[in-house]
């Protein structure tokens, strides 16, 4: 087994844990924070998307309805596709 249950650590009190320095400083909290906070909005987007696709208005806005099934699945495969694209652009 892995050993005991630690006792949880206190992030505002690091100093006196007995880590290297290095290990907490501020440039691990801005990338843990950065990377929080952009794949929160990541998952914003998606939501937004498929809740659109779902949308009565939405589909019939592009005429979805019109379309066979597989065309149906390809517009939805372009448009995901076109989210994830997104995403490499707002990173950048």
């Amino acid at each position: 087994m892995a050993g005991g249950v630690k006792k949880p650590v206190n992030i505002f009190n690091l100093k006196n844990l007995g880590e290297p320095e290095g290990v907490f400083n501020w440039r691990l909290w801005f990338a843990v924070v950065s990377f929080g906070l952009l794949g929160a909005a990541r998952g914003v987007d998606e939501g937004l998307i498929s809740g659109a696709f779902k949308s009565k208005d939405f589909q019939r806005f592009i005429h979805y309805e019109n379309y066979d099934h597989v065309e149906q699945t390809n517009i939805k495969a372009n448009v995901s596709a076109m989210v994830q694209i997104g995403s490499v652009g707002g990173a950048l």
